[in-house]
């Protein structure tokens, strides 16, 4: 991570341990994701509804066969009608399924693409300290499990809730037309387990969010693994060793544990509190004919259903563990896309006149009782070069990072060419700036692809000569594939040096006025920091710059010098009148050449 992004954790956005997220029902939070798409869903739902119902059709046809059969009534037509209704109803059951699944995979599939897009979207306009804070496995997590989580409940979950739902209810009502007293005691069972299934609804709800929540962060913790696997390697933390992630898993085996240990055991007790209904059945059965208020062919039809009725719930029970689920992920969603995003004017408000960079009496901290910077006050004129030099932890980056808005002030003003930073649309702004990192980060794609990062529509000659001013065309002409050739995540097959120099080429070919330096030479070796060098005075040429320096020989020939001390400005001048002085920067500089005359003892 650059510099830029060392304090950013501190940010007093909530993390997902402690977030609330916002108390919206599971379905009314499906209902908002779904959006144009809500129609063809209500529409699968009331498919499948009346697919389960078709199947009690069946049920109501036998017990009107069996009350006929028992008045001798039932004539040749009745039974040839009665299985063309078994017969039709099947059809129409098999019929709707197939329309109410295709609905819902097709409405579901669109829904959650957008979704994840329109998500996407909104993490793009958040400040990037709020999204640091989130940590990228909570985001990733977000963007990749919760969607897909939303997906299989959608088009499957939901589909076999309702159906499994409406079947119970439709075969109730069948039987209810042959005995209405037995039907009701087939009834009191779900009655009697529905206070047990509620209790159980709401614990699974608590945990499902906190092992979300939790898989979210061990993820995180594999991928920032993956991405620092050869410094575990060398420290031998690998394995038994990797403690800081075997806490994550420890505490995702607690989650998971707490599930199992405690809350399945109830979701039985509900499941078992249902089928109670069968012996309750069979005795309703056994006093009706005892009592005679109960015919055989009643009993024998209601001890046939009675499993019809109470099978399904099993499926509902466990569908709404896939629902409490869903419900977590939503809540997840919805907590992401309630982080306020970075507001910026719709339209063109205001013009700069120049690029000159002014603070006014700026105060920043990443907690609002711990500031980091404050009272800062200065003039960054164009064509000239303002270093920012202090111990660290001084704020320099913090001062930056404000620079090219990546936080916004919690007092005063920053302003380019006389108008607030805030009063910028986002192409006047990132028009305007362009920041190269101490560690630079190159995406997926070719060499081309990466420099032209800031202006996709540059022509080869053009980002051919901004990799020349950045002194990085003759090794990537030496490369196969030249321009074309592809790099891996990070840009981790070129060097340093190369990496440095592609981001400085892009900087170079974005061509922007303003130009903020988080100390690009702080860790090359000497050949590569001449290229650098030689590359960055190409991109200073005649702008706006600001500078953290780390290394004060770099910064001798700086227009002006602010030297930052516990998140103020301590000093301001050029090179020569601050050595002059006593104050923190002489003795920054005393430490600089003692430092330079360090020799290994032997």
């Amino acid at each position: 991570m650059s510099a830029l992004g060392t304090h950013e954790h501190r940010h007093i956005s909530p993390t997902p341990e402690t977030a609330e997220a916002p108390g919206v029902s599971p379905i009314r939070a499906l209902w908002s994701v779904f959006g144009d798409r809500r129609r063809p869903l209500v529409l699968a739902v009331v498919l499948r509804a009346l697919a389960a119902a078709c199947m009690g059709v069946p049920v109501a046809v036998i017990a009107w066969s069996v009350e006929q059969i028992r008045t001798e009534n039932l004539t040749q037509n009745d039974a040839l009608g009665a299985s063309a209704v078994v017969v039709a109803a099947v059809a129409g059951q098999y019929l709707l399924w197939f329309g109410a699944n295709h609905l819902a995979w097709v409405s579901t599939f669109h829904a959650v693409g957008e979704g994840r897009i329109d998500a996407l979207r909104h993490v793009e306009r958040l400040p990037v300290g709020t999204v640091a804070a989130r940590g990228s496995g909570d985001i990733s997590a977000v963007l990749g499990a919760d969607h897909e989580q939303i997906a299989l409940f959608a088009h499957a979950g939901l589909m076999n809730l309702v159906g499994g739902a409406a079947l119970p209810v439709a075969t109730l009502a069948g039987l209810a037309v042959v005995d209405p007293l037995l039907a009701g005691v087939t009834a009191l069972s779900i009655v009697a387990a529905a206070p047990v299934f509620v209790l159980v609804n709401r614990a699974f709800a608590e945990q499902s969010l906190s092992r979300a929540d939790t898989l979210a962060e061990a993820n995180g913790r594999i991928v920032k693994y993956v991405q620092g696997i050869a410094t575990a390697r060398s420290f031998h933390q690998v394995g038994p060793r990797l403690i800081w992630y075997r806490e994550a898993v420890a505490r995702m085996r607690a989650v998971n544990d707490a599930l199992a240990v405690r809350i399945t055991p109830l979701a039985y007790v509900s499941i078992g509190v249902v089928f109670l209904g069968v012996p309750l059945v069979v005795a309703g059965c056994g006093y009706g004919l005892l009592g005679g208020q109960v015919d055989a062919f009643t009993a024998v039809v209601f001890l046939v259903v009675v499993l019809r009725v109470y099978t399904p719930l099993v499926q509902v029970a466990v569908e709404a563990e896939a629902l409490r689920l869903t419900d977590a992920s939503l809540q997840r969603i919805a907590r992401l896309r309630s982080l306020a995003p970075q507001s910026f004017p719709a339209r063109e408000t205001a013009w700069p006149v120049g690029h000159e960079l002014t603070f006014e009496k700026v105060r920043f901290g990443y907690r609002a009782d711990q500031p980091v910077l404050s009272d800062i006050d200065f003039a960054a004129a164009p064509g000239t070069t303002t270093a920012l030099v202090g111990p660290s932890g001084a704020g320099k980056s913090t001062l930056l990072a404000l620079a090219a808005r990546f936080h916004d002030p919690d007092a005063g003003t920053v302003r380019l060419g006389g108008v607030p930073l805030t009063d910028l649309t986002q192409d006047q702004l990132f028009d305007a700036v362009t920041v190269v990192f101490q560690d630079v980060y190159l995406f997926q794609g070719t060499i081309r692809d990466n420099i032209a990062l800031g202006r996709p529509e540059a022509t080869d000659e053009e980002v051919q000569a901004a990799a020349r001013a950045a002194r990085c065309h003759d090794f990537v002409s030496a490369l196969p594939d030249g321009y074309a050739t592809r790099i891996g995540e990070g840009g981790q097959t070129l060097s340093g040096g190369e990496r440095q120099r592609l981001s400085i080429a892009r900087a170079i070919l974005k061509n922007a006025p303003v130009v903020l330096l988080d100390e690009p030479t702080s860790a090359l070796d000497p050949l590569n920091e001449q290229a650098i060098q030689a590359a960055l005075g190409e991109l200073t040429a005649g702008r706006t710059v600001l500078v953290v320096a780390h290394r004060l020989s770099t910064i001798r020939d700086a227009d002006q010098i602010l030297v930052l001390d516990s998140g103020r400005i301590a000093q301001r001048g050029r090179h020569e009148h601050l050595l002059s002085r006593p104050g923190m920067y002489r003795r920054l500089w005393s430490e600089r050449e003692r430092a330079a005359n360090w020799r290994l003892n032997t």
